[in-house]
């Protein structure tokens, strides 16, 4: 096995979190090599014109996706049931590559509330214990809302943010999200402008007496000078965001902004096509560095006085279970057996669908972010004392759809066909008239939804793959019974014809696409026996080991996890800086 010179920091993964700490550490002077599992990609030249718009390559054949053949999940719904693999896209497209999946993003930029910080304690102290669903594994953040919010705000103005405060320091501020935890200022860039589906939206919810706002996004609604004092250009609204690279860097990502300040220090090195397999221990159980294998197929190692796991949520999982040693017998993080646990997902289901007669829409004209949402059925703005269920979610419409061979999808004809002359009649006729509203839910966390090592398959290089085992429980189909039909309510209101609601949540599937918001399995906590790691994202019994990402949560909020897991990735690299390495290898206190 080759050995590479000892750096300070190695990360595995060269995405955002990797990106946000390298920016950090590299500025105090310390040397990070991060390994990439993908392929060198750049935000320019890769995406710009005529090559960014390529669906058939991104959208279809999920180029920016890690590659099936060599890595894959398998998923069984209960503990019951056999696994098999996912053999083809569906239910979530991890990124691969320098970037990540920030490359790919919708960059729909959200602050997770103050009571999902602390969850448990919230929903015991306002409806009793009894009000928890059995078989969770529900718990409080080792942190609060206020302790992340200088980390939300100092994310906001580096990348620069577009949205609408609806608190600012106490102050409710109609137009904003009127139910968001305080925040310290304004967003540095006004909304991206609403597209008509979010207008007629928007009027709607407004005459119901919801409260609705325009979607917080990690895209530049105007030119905006950025943390590394580069000027970038303003959405043009192409509509290419999801699975996309941005042609202009008006969305932001790692590429953009962290990952560039960090090389030029001359102080990090990105190593792409490398999957490392093992964290490396010495006979006192602390890290030395990680085991991969290169490009060319070598084992090679890389010393480092810190590891950082700061890849995909069950990229991060199956390396803490892989890496077992005669001091780590069940793997990295694993000594309490917590590693795997509290895995939980994003709650979809009960949109709802029709047809604004005679409207043209301009769906064409957008992008994933220039939709209205309402939060007033989300979390816990709205009473549950007499509902069935607890949490809630996030309600909106307006994104734009215009990818040509993924957007007639929900296009049928009058008997429901979707093919031939009557499909091509409704395509013509409905296709800029169609409207949906959508839901986004909270994941709670039970014992029987984990993730570990599956005893049967195997990854390209003999490793065992990752066994999902998931499904939606009593909770999530009474939220989806009830949600359905506010979205109804709306949807009449807009003047929709044609309405469909999704009334019931059908079982979870691993093969449709849901969403990306892989949540748990590494979590964090006040003590080693509820947890993973600590609120710095320091692994308990292996301090010179971080976890970061949306692996950290111990249940999933309503909303898109990225502008959590970069908060975190802030202040996990504050933390390094100003705490750990004035005692490192200790547990940061």
């Amino acid at each position: 096995m080759a050995q590479n010179q000892k750096v300070d920091v190695v990360t595995v993964g060269a995405g955002w979190t990797a990106g946000i700490i390298a920016q950090q550490l590299t500025a105090q002077g310390l040397k990070v090599v991060s390994l990439e599992q993908g392929p060198e990609r750049r935000t320019n030249p890769d995406f710009l014109a005529p090559y960014e718009h390529d669906e058939l390559r991104y959208q279809v054949r999920r180029d920016m996706m890690v590659d099936l053949q060599r890595e894959t999940w398998t998923w069984r719904p209960s503990p019951k049931h056999p696994a098999l693999p996912m053999r083809q896209y569906g239910s979530f497209n991890p990124g691969q590559g320098i970037g990540g999946a920030g490359v790919h993003w919708a960059a729909q930029n959200w602050r997770f509330y103050p009571s999902d910080f602390q969850y448990r304690t919230h929903h015991i102290e306002r409806y009793g214990a009894d009000k928890l669903p059995e078989g969770n594994r529900i718990q409080d953040w080792p942190l609060t809302y206020e302790e992340l919010e200088p980390y939300y705000d100092r994310f906001e103005y580096d990348v620069g943010v577009s949205g609408k405060a609806g608190n600012i320091q106490g102050r409710q501020i109609e137009g904003g999200n009127i139910f968001e935890g305080p925040r310290q200022r304004e967003y540095p860039l006004p909304p991206l402008p609403t597209s008509i589906s979010g207008t007629l939206f928007a009027d709607a919810a407004r005459e119901l007496g919801y409260h609705p706002f325009p979607q917080p996004a990690a895209i530049l609604s105007q030119p905006y000078t950025d943390a590394s004092g580069r000027e970038r250009g303003a959405c043009l609204l192409c509509g290419f965001c999801t699975r996309f690279g941005c042609e202009v860097d008006a969305k932001a990502s790692a590429n953009v902004m962290h990952i560039p300040m960090a090389l030029a220090t001359g102080n990090y090195e990105i190593r792409t096509g490398c999957y490392v397999f093992t964290i490396n221990t010495d006979a006192d159980g602390l890290a030395t560095g990680v085991s991969y294998i290169d490009p060319t197929g070598r084992e090679q190692r890389q010393d480092a006085d810190i590891v950082i796991l700061s890849g995909y949520t069950l990229s991060n999982v199956k390396i803490l279970l892989l890496s077992r040693s005669s001091t780590h017998t069940d793997g990295v993080g694993n000594d309490h057996g917590l590693v795997g646990k509290n895995y939980t997902y994003q709650l979809g289901g009960g949109g709802s669908s029709g047809i604004i007669e005679g409207r043209r829409l301009n769906r064409f004209m957008a992008n994933s972010c220039v939709q209205a949402l309402i939060h007033d059925f989300n979390a816990d703005n709205f009473d549950h004392a007499d509902l069935d269920f607890i949490g809630g979610g996030s309600i909106g419409c307006g994104g734009g759809e215009n990818n040509p061979i993924s957007s007639v999808g929900g296009v049928t004809g009058p008997n429901g066909e979707t093919w031939g002359r009557a499909w091509k009649e409704a395509l013509r006729e409905t296709w800029d008239s169609r409207i949906s509203i959508g839901l986004q839910g909270e994941s709670l966390p039970y014992d029987d939804c984990f993730l570990d090592l599956d005893p049967t398959y195997r990854d390209a290089y003999g490793f065992p793959l990752l066994r999902i085992t998931f499904d939606w429980h009593e909770n999530d189909y009474n939220l989806v019974r009830y949600l359905s039909t506010k979205m109804r309510e709306i949807m009449e209101a807009m003047g929709a014809t044609r309405i469909r609601t999704q009334e019931e949540l059908t079982p979870y599937s691993i093969g449709p696409y849901q969403s990306t918001h892989n949540t748990g399995g590494a979590i964090m906590g006040t003590d080693p026996g509820n947890s993973v790691v600590n609120k710095y994202s320091q692994v308990w019994d292996t301090p010179n080991v971080f976890v970061t990402g949306a692996s950290n949560f111990p249940q999933n909020a309503g909303m898109n996890p990225t502008g959590t897991v970069c908060a975190l990735a802030y202040h996990t690299a504050d933390a390094i800086i100003s705490k750990y390495l004035n005692a490192p290898r200790e547990i940061i206190p």
